[in-house]
């Protein structure tokens, strides 16, 4: 397709979802856009296993599970208002995919005001038995070693120590090749595998031309990556650093609860685990060890592995799709820096953690304003994977009380706010229970959460 002069997203009526296919290692995913006065546009998008080594055909309810998570996309576009699966799925399929538009594409509609593409009417052409027999999964045991999500910041590296605390030895795993990843993973000294995953070209193309653009839910799409990752590889389960301030929204619009986390809370990881069970399959194949913590306990765990501080990285600006525009350490001024920098202020030494961020962002009064969005004194969270407001308050409050913290001009300026952010700390949220942490792994949850 050439590139178009504009993309004019409301001439297209039909979002199609047209197939999905496995050869020679990869997956590919099929999709159309449609409308009556607009040519088609079709998209394929690629998921290439054979980095992992894995052989034999991918189970085909995961395939097919990959090919309604990924849609997500090329749906938001146009975001047209009927979507239409041209494959047999069952209606708890139909379900899935309505559940992560509507949940997991609610920043995007909020940014681009489109509250109705949260909730398009979905036309599934055939639909299949709930229980077909004719895809049973393949053997599985809990007990063989777990694939773990690398993302390179600090909640997956106290996943893969706890395990390895615990006597597992993890296969530690990510969506195509990042520095920070590749680096945490040669601290860790585990085994890993890699799939990478190619977007069509065609969206960067129509992106330029007007299309709609925004948030997707990443980690629902890599989280059914992972599965099938260890379907193939014959491992346990997958095991996700997913924590409790993921379960917050950043605000209510239109009724919707708008999460840029989303498909990193328990809505979504009990909806997969769900979606599983309906296939036959263990919910135990998926689930996050971290769930119970909200960051401040995530960022206490993580001062005890200094052998990380020099290649963890969280800045998203690391990961940019396009190589060109990545940053090979922190920015120092989005909120996901000013977030991990403020959480771990209070635990490592003031020299050292300027060390590692090589900046410090709490000296510089441009960043005020996220400060106090971070804090719960302005506006909304940040859509950006943080911790709740009373975390932050917490650790403001703390550095107010610390010598070398004190004066820096971000904690001076909000000092004449302590009472308001004292209340705000107060409703921090306690370790809670282990959730969906199978039995098998209850002694690392237990010594996670007792430390």
């Amino acid at each position: 397709m050439s590139s178009p002069r504009a993309f004019a997203p409301e001439a297209f009526t039909v979002f199609a979802l047209t197939g999905y296919d496995a050869v020679d290692g990869r997956i590919e995913t099929h999709y159309a856009l449609e409308g009556p006065d607009a040519e088609p546009i079709a998209f394929t998008e690629v998921f290439d296993f054979t980095e992992t080594g894995a052989a034999g055909v991918p189970n085909p309810s995961l395939m097919r599970l990959l090919a309604l998570s990924a849609c997500v996309s090329y749906y938001k576009m146009a975001a047209p208002s009927t979507v239409e699966i041209r494959f047999p799925v069952a209606q708890f399929e139909v379900d899935y995919l309505a559940a992560v538009i509507r949940g997991g594409l609610g920043e995007f509609a909020y940014e681009n005001d489109l509250p109705d593409a949260l909730v398009p009417t979905i036309v599934a052409d055939r639909l299949r038995a709930d229980d077909a027999a004719d895809e049973r999964p393949r053997d599985w045991d809990i007990a063989a070693p777990p694939l773990v999500a690398v993302g390179g910041g600090k909640d997956s590296i106290v996943t893969i120590e706890a395990l390895k605390a615990g006597g597992f030895a993890p296969v530690l795993f990510s969506v195509n090749q990042y520095q920070p990843i590749d680096d945490t993973i040669a601290v860790s000294g585990m085994a890993s595998v890699r799939v990478r995953r190619r977007l069509d070209p065609k969206i960067g193309e129509l992106n330029s031309a007007g299309a709609y653009n925004g948030h997707i839910p990443v980690t629902a799409i890599n989280s059914v990556v992972g599965l099938l990752a260890a379907d193939l590889m014959g491992l346990g389960s997958v095991i996700f650093s997913n924590e409790q301030s993921a379960d917050i929204e950043n605000l209510v619009w239109h009724g919707f609860d708008i999460n840029h986390q989303w498909s990193k809370s328990i809505v979504y990881e009990t909806l997969l685990r769900a979606t599983l069970a309906a296939y036959g399959m263990s919910s135990d194949r998926y689930f996050s060890l971290l769930r119970a913590l909200p960051e401040s306990e995530i960022a206490e765990r993580f001062k005890d592995h200094p052998e990380y501080f020099d290649v963890f990285i969280s800045c998203n600006r690391s990961f940019a799709l396009d190589p060109t525009r990545r940053r090979a350490r922190w920015c120092g001024e989005c909120a996901k820096c000013l977030f991990v920098f403020v959480i771990l202020a209070p635990r490592i030494e003031k020299a050292r953690l300027t060390e590692i961020f090589a900046v410090d962002p709490l000296d510089r009064p441009a960043n005020l304003a996220l400060y106090r969005e971070l804090a719960g004194l302005a506006k909304h969270k940040p859509f950006e994977c943080v911790g709740d407001y009373a975390e932050v308050a917490e650790a403001l409050v703390d550095l107010m009380d610390d010598d070398a913290w004190c004066d820096d001009e971000v904690v001076a300026e909000l000092a004449g706010q302590r009472p308001r952010l004292h209340e705000i700390a107060a409703d921090k949220a306690p370790i809670v229970g282990a959730g969906n942490v199978p039995a098998h792994y209850a002694k690392v949850f237990d010594a996670l959460v007792s430390r």
